[in-house]
């Protein structure tokens, strides 16, 4: 059981984005080569139009 205060890494990513998927990766990778230190990821999303509601808009207006 590791003492170490984990690491904190905030991710704003886009699901449907081919870099966020890259990066994604990327940031498995490198975790994997130290699998001793303790990591704690925060996903967030990217909101593309954050203007929207909460509950949406008509795709009609």
């Amino acid at each position: 059981m590791s003492t170490l205060k984990p690491l904190q890494i905030d991710i704003v990513s886009d699901v449907v984005c081919p870099w966020c998927y890259i990066g994604k990766r990327r940031i498995e990778n490198a975790l994997a080569l130290a699998p001793d230190v303790p990591v704690e990821i925060n996903w967030r999303p990217f909101f593309l139009n954050s203007w929207v509601p909460r509950e949406g808009i008509s795709r009609d207006e």
